[in-house]
C-alpha cells in the first residue's frame, strides 16, 4: 500500500507543470495576436479545478480505494505475508493490457457521461466554458469520481494490480491536459489514432455535428470502432448547448442537477425516473418533448460576459492566489482527519464561489466574501494556536492585517462602486 501511496500524488506533483504550461500558452498566444484567455473565465477554470480537488480528498478512495480492497478481497491469500505478489503478473504484456483497459473504459464512461442525464451532470462543469484553452482542462466535475469509479472495478475483479491500475489512469488524465490547445493544429500521422488537440476541440463543440464526437482519453480508435468519431472540419463554437451563464464555479458544479431536479418536479409518474436517465436535454412530450441542437449563427453568437471592473478583477486574483496554499497543502498533507480537512476546505470552497459572484458584480458575492473573510481569520486562529508562541504572533499579526485591508477593499469598492452596480 506504500507504493499505491506514491502513485496517488502523479497529478499533485505535476500541478507546478500545469502552470508553467498555461503561462506559456499566455505567451504564446500574445505572439501569435490569438485571443484564447479571459481572465474570468480561466480564474472560474482554475477555480472548478481548485474546487474538484478539495472535495477529491473526500471522494478520491472510491477510485482507488475502492479498487484496493476490492482486489485485495478478491485475489489476496488468506496465508498472504508481506511483499508477496498476487493477481494477474506484473509484466510488460500486463502493462499494456491495463493501458489500453484504461483508456476503453474511460471512452464508455466518457459516452456515456454525455448521454445519461444524471452522470452528465457531474460532467458538465467541464464543458461549460465557451473558450479552449490549457486552463479548461482543469475545469472537471467535482463530483465526477462517483459516476466513474464503478467502470473501472471489473479490472480489480479480474486482477490487475492496483498500482499498475493508479499508473495508467492518471497518465490518461496527464495526456488529456495538453490537448485542451487552439493552438496546435493537426498533427499528422497521429492524427489516424491518437487523441490530438484537433479531436479533442471537436468534442467540446457545441456545433451540431460535433455534439458528443470524440469521446477518446488518449486513442481515438475507440471511437473510430464505435462510430462516434468525427473530424474537425473547421474551428468549433465552444461550451454548452445551453450557454452557462456564471463564473461561479460552484454552481457550474451543482446547476444542471438542480435543473433536473425541477424537470423531474414537473414530470409525471416515471417520467419523474426517466428525465434522470435519458440524453440531456430530454424532456417528456407534454413538456416541450427533446430541445433541438440549433445551429450556430455567427453574426448573433456572443460569448457570456460581466464589464471589466479592473478593481474587482484584482481582488479576486488575490482571493484565488489566498485560496491556491490552502490547496497545495491539502494535496501534501497526509494522514490529517477528514474533519479538519473538511474544515480547511469550507472556507476555500466559500472563497472560490464569492470570487465569482464578484467578477459578475453580484450582492451575494459581496456578502458571501463579507462572511468568509472573518470565518477564515477565526480558522487560522485556531491553527495558529497549534504553533510556537512566536510562530502564533507572527501568524496571527500577519493574517489580521490582510484581514482588515481585504475589508477595507471591500467596503471602499462598494462605496466607490455604489449599489447601482451591484445587481
Amino acid at each position: 500500500m506504500g507504493d499505491n501511496a506514491k502513485f496517488e500524488n502523479l497529478i499533485a506533483l505535476a500541478v507546478p507543470v500545469f502552470f508553467i504550461s498555461i503561462a506559456i500558452e499566455i505567451v504564446a498566444s500574445l505572439l501569435m495576436k490569438r485571443k484564447v484567455y479571459r481572465f474570468n473565465d480561466s480564474v472560474s477554470d482554475l477555480s472548478a479545478g481548485m474546487l474538484q480537488e478539495l472535495v477529491g480528498v473526500f471522494t478520491k478512495v472510491l477510485l482507488f480505494g475502492v479498487y484496493i480492497m476490492l482486489f485485495d478481497a478478491v485475489h489476496r491469500p488468506a496465508n498472504a505475508v508481506p511483499g508477496q505478489a498476487y493477481g494477474i503478473p506484473v509484466n510488460i504484456v500486463t502493462w499494456i493490457v491495463v493501458f489500453l483497459l484504461v483508456d476503453f473504459v474511460y471512452y464508455w464512461f466518457h459516452r456515456n457521461s454525455h448521454n445519461i442525464a444524471v452522470i452528465w451532470g457531474s460532467h458538465e462543469a467541464h464543458h461549460s466554458s465557451q473558450e479552449y484553452n490549457l486552463s479548461v482542462a482543469l475545469r472537471q466535475g467535482a463530483f465526477q469520481r462517483l459516476f466513474s469509479f464503478p467502470y473501472y472495478l471489473p479490472m480489480a475483479l479480474v486482477g490487475f494490480s492496483p498500482v499498475q491500475f493508479m499508473v495508467c489512469s492518471q497518465i490518461n488524465t496527464l495526456y488529456q491536459f495538453f490537448i485542451h490547445t487552439r493552438l496546435v493544429k493537426k498533427l499528422g500521422f497521429l492524427e489516424y489514432f491518437m487523441n490530438t488537440p484537433s479531436h479533442h476541440r471537436v468534442h467540446h463543440g457545441v456545433n451540431p455535428k460535433y455534439i458528443d464526437k470524440n469521446h477518446a482519453g488518449m486513442l481515438i480508435i475507440w471511437d473510430k470502432m464505435f462510430g462516434t468519431f468525427q473530424p474537425e472540419d473547421e474551428e468549433p463554437y465552444y461550451g454548452t448547448v445551453k450557454p452557462l451563464t456564471t463564473f461561479n464555479p460552484v454552481w457550474a458544479q451543482l446547476h444542471y442537477w438542480w435543473h433536473l431536479i425541477q424537470l423531474s418536479r414537473q414530470s409525471r409518474g416515471l417520467d419523474k425516473i426517466k428525465v434522470w436517465f435519458k440524453g440531456p436535454g430530454w424532456k417528456p412530450e407534454y413538456l416541450g418533448g427533446k430541445a433541438m441542437i440549433p445551429e450556430i449563427n455567427p453574426n448573433s453568437y456572443q460569448k457570456y460576459d460581466a464589464p471589466n471592473l479592473p478593481s474587482l478583477k484584482a481582488y479576486a486574483g488575490v482571493v484565488f492566489a489566498m485560496t491556491l496554499p490552502v490547496f497545495l497543502i491539502m494535496q501534501q498533507t497526509k494522514g490529517l482527519p477528514l474533519l479538519q480537512q473538511a474544515i480547511l476546505a469550507l472556507p476555500a470552497i466559500i472563497g472560490l464561489a464569492a470570487t465569482g459572484g464578484l467578477m459578475m458584480r453580484k450582492k451575494w458575492g459581496l456578502i458571501v466574501e463579507l462572511v468568509r473573510i472573518p470565518m477564515f481569520f477565526l480558522l487560522v486562529l485556531g491553527i495558529a494556536s497549534l504553533l510556537r508562541r512566536d510562530l502564533m504572533l507572527t501568524t496571527v499579526s500577519v493574517f489580521a492585517v490582510v484581514t482588515v485591508l481585504q475589508l477595507a477593499w471591500l467596503l471602499r469598492e462598494y462605496r466607490q462602486r455604489s449599489v447601482l452596480q451591484f445587481n
